[in-house]
Formats: structure tokens, sequence, C-alpha cells
């Protein structure tokens, strides 16, 4: 019952917040999250083997959809966690874990113990498609799943560099940039591989404290879809259209 009541009051927010801006059903509008901190526009549709593919622009919590800004790296997300302050670049860390996945504050869990997980007990549904509980993305996107990333690495990559040093994933011929953001640690909160590295969230779960990935680096120049992302590192996020 408390689940059902969270999520009707998850589609009420997204209808008043969406239709209250006058966005028609294309969004051809600029979609504007966050009290209109951050704007967001559709990317050209992807053709793949699972169906056309529209990514936002920029990742989330991102200034821009520049690679050669490190305006573009945006915000890192423990996976499954809201909007909740904890992505913030700048936010502080807490070493206790949430008892739910309702956290009261915006800080970085810090996985002190090594469970893998902010949560004490391990929520799988939290990111699972559009009406998942706590799904970050502007409304009518999702966190793309791992068949979705297969399918786009399929159509071809590079890792590259830009002018500034900061290193991208460029996907099917630039249709799909991905900035290197960086990573931020599990264990004790802080960051590393900022502009050499990206790592990015799927939405499907894998075990007890883990969920799918992507990730890419300036060494290796080759992604990886891995299967082991403990969920209380703090990632990018790249939304796509429901």
């Amino acid at each position: 019952m408390f689940r059902q009541i969270t999520y009707f009051s998850f589609l009420m927010l997204c209808f008043f917040s969406t239709f209250a801006q006058n966005y028609d059903s294309q969004f051809s509008k600029p979609i504007v999250t966050e009290d209109g901190k951050f704007s967001y526009y559709e990317l050209p549709p992807i053709k793949t083997v699972v169906g056309e593919l529209i990514f936002l622009d920029r990742n989330l919590g991102a200034l821009s959809s520049d690679v050669n800004s490190s305006d573009s790296w945006g915000d890192l997300y423990q996976w499954g966690r809201q909007t909740d302050g904890h992505e913030k670049r700048l936010s502080d860390t807490t070493l206790v874990l949430a008892n739910s996945f309702e956290v009261n504050h915006g800080k970085f869990i810090v996985d002190e113990k090594k469970s893998n997980d902010w949560m004490l007990n391990s929520d799988d549904e939290l990111w699972q498609n559009e009406d998942g509980l706590t799904n970050p993305c502007p409304c009518g996107y999702r966190v793309p799943t791992s068949e979705e990333w297969r399918a786009l690495l399929n159509l071809g990559f590079e890792v590259k560099i830009t002018e500034d040093g900061y290193y991208y994933l460029s996907i099917a011929n630039g249709q799909l940039l991905l900035p290197a953001g960086g990573l931020r640690n599990a264990y004790t909160g802080h960051f590393i591989h900022i502009g050499t590295r990206g790592y990015y969230w799927a939405a499907n779960t894998i075990a007890k404290g883990t969920s799918s990935c992507i990730d890419f680096n300036r060494d290796d120049l080759v992604p990886n879809i891995t299967t082991y992302g403990f969920r209380a590192l703090g990632r990018s996020v790249r939304c796509v259209k429901e």
C-alpha cells in the first residue's frame, strides 16, 4: 500500500511539473528540471537492434553538452537513489546507511563496511523503468538498460580526447557523446579519474549490492559492460526516452 501511494504521488508530480511549463507531448521545448536549474534537449533517434533510442543531450546535472568543457560532466549518482542532493560533487558525506529508499538528507552515503550498497537492505526495484520509485530522470525518461548500452556499442565506438585533455566516448559516429566525468569512491567519498574515465549506470540489477553499468577509460580505450558496479559508487547518468 505504501509503495502504491508513493507511485501515485510520483505520477502526479510528473504530470504537473511537465504540463505546468507548457511542454507539448514531444517535448519540443527544453526540458527544465530542478526548479529551472538544468535544461536538457533530445538528441536525434539512434537506430539499434532493440529499437530507436532517444537520449538527452547531456548527463544529469550537467550545465553543458559540450564534451570540451568540464561543465558536461554532471552529477554522480549512487544506484537507485533519487535526486536529493547526494549526487552533487560538493555534497557532504555520512557513514550511516539508509533504512529506506526515502533518504531524508542529501549526503553521499559512504559504505565504510564495504557492503556495496548505500542501503541496509538492497532494493532492486528502484530504477526499473520510468515509473521506478526513485527514477532520477525527467518525466518521460529513464535510466538505460544494459541491453540498450550493448546495442549502442555494437554500432561502433571510439574513446577520444578534447583539446583540453578531457576524454570522452563517441558512439555510432558521434551520435552519442559521453564525457569522462569520473567516479565517486563508495568507501571514502573521494573523487577519482575525473576527465579520464567514464562510468555510467544501467537500470538492471545483478545481485545484492550490484547493478549493471558501462565503463570506459583512456588506457584500455575499450568500453566495458560490467556486472560488478557496486551501488554505493557515484556514477554518471544519461537518460533515455521511455
